[in-house]
């Protein structure tokens, strides 16, 4: 499902301290809201519809929080009428709700966003300031928080169709509050004779799947083929997860703990298998330029940074050759960041720069002035620079710079 088929336009706004604070009020309603007629229709009557509530913030409390972010959600309903219905002339549209979200967890200035998908509303209130707030705006508005003035009244936002590179990335935003993207175009038939109905290794389902792009290198545009591929493989991978879960749950379960057991190593299969396809992809586009790297290899303290350039055998020479240090690359890869990007800080300490490479958008600027605090050099896909504040773009490298890097050193090394 795309979010253009699921809402056609949005209605977006900044709280207020009377729609979050108890003390104040306690209604659960919005008021001055004419701009819904355009989502709900004139309400001629009453109108009770059943919605869905879901607050998100960038705190995490919980390890099995649906993707990064904490989500508390909540389901109800939102009565959609005229306070002054009586009235010969006037008007005054209210939209009450019977979730109390609102009063356990937003504050005032928290995005709100509605939309109605002809069956249930969608209220979604995102945390003021933070990195979910900043990719809801590029994901519903197409625009960075610097680029759009959000006031405390509602405005209306058209929902585009994303290019199509930029799919898989606005998959992993969906997927945090429970929008869960099948391509119904991948023939499942050829998936399931490939690979006799079971998963195969990572390594073998990345290969295959940037076959399946029909793109055999990464040396023309390395950042827009990592996109393809990776989101050929989320399609295909996802296709094929879900006939697996299907059939198990029509075989059933022995017991609860059987379902949980299962449950756990759909959730922990995901978690794995993204982080390991993101690498093997990378690790393509590396081989296509002919960078000299290891991957997954040991530097101190049982850490084991992603990819060491040019080798882990330098890598160690440098602890009695210092002359050697600057010609030393690290790079973490992560699909997505949250406050994971801390890790990266302890990897391989005898290099001063940590580079480290995310396909998440819109990361917050807040969160991007504390990796450049911690020496972070942050990498994304060209296209996903887009995402972000003009500010932070001029500091984000692209994949094709970060290439570049690699090869002048690799070259000053005589390596190449």
């Amino acid at each position: 499902m795309k979010l253009s088929s699921l809402f056609k336009k949005v209605a977006i706004k900044r709280l207020s301290k009377v729609e979050t604070n108890p003390d104040i009020s306690n209604q659960h309603e919005l008021n001055g809201v004419k701009e819904l007629a355009d989502l709900f229709g004139i309400p001629h009557s009453k109108m009770n519809i059943p919605a869905k509530f879901i607050y998100l913030s960038d705190s995490v409390e919980d390890e099995f929080a649906v993707a990064i972010d904490t989500v508390y959600t909540d389901h109800g309903s939102v009565t959609w009428y005229d306070a002054r219905k009586a009235h010969p002339t006037r008007t005054e549209y209210r939209l009450y709700y019977s979730s109390s979200l609102f009063l356990e967890y937003a504050q005032e200035n928290d995005l709100m966003i509605l939309g109605f998908d002809g069956q249930q509303v969608w209220v979604i209130v995102a945390e003021y300031d933070s990195t979910i707030e900043s990719q809801l705006l590029w994901l519903f508005a197409h625009t960075s928080v610097d680029k759009l003035d959000i006031q405390k009244k509602f405005k209306l936002s058209e929902v585009k169709e994303s290019d199509e590179y930029l799919q898989g990335v606005e998959n992993l935003i969906l997927e945090k509050f429970g929008i869960e993207v099948i391509d119904d175009k991948i023939d499942v038939e050829k998936l399931l004779i490939t690979f006799q109905g079971n998963f195969p290794s990572t390594r073998e389902f990345s290969e295959y799947a940037r076959l399946e792009t029909g793109i055999i290198n990464s040396l023309d545009d390395p950042d827009m083929i990592l996109l393809k591929w990776w989101n050929q493989e989320e399609k295909l991978f996802r296709t094929l997860e879900k006939h697996i879960i299907e059939q198990k749950i029509k075989d059933g379960f022995y017991d609860v703990d059987e379902f949980a057991s299962f449950a756990n190593s759909v959730l922990n299969r995901r978690k794995s298998r993204a982080g390991h396809a993101f690498e093997n992809h990378l690790e393509q586009i590396f081989i296509d330029h002919r960078l000299l790297y290891d991957r997954g290899k040991k530097t101190e303290n049982k850490s084991k940074p992603d990819f060491i350039f040019p080798s882990i055998q330098i890598y160690h020479q440098a602890n009695n050759d210092s002359g050697i240090i600057p010609y030393l690359t690290m790079l973490g890869a992560k699909t997505t960041c949250k406050d994971r990007w801390r890790q990266v800080t302890k990897e391989a300490q005898l290099i001063e720069i940590k580079n480290l490479i995310t396909l998440e958008p819109a990361i917050s600027q807040d969160q991007t002035n504390e990796m450049q605090t911690f020496n972070v050099q942050l990498i994304v896909p060209e296209p996903v620079k887009e995402t972000y504040s003009l500010k932070q773009q001029e500091w984000i490298k692209s994949i094709s710079s970060f290439i570049k890097d690699v090869q002048h050193k690799q070259h000053l090394l005589k390596l190449s």
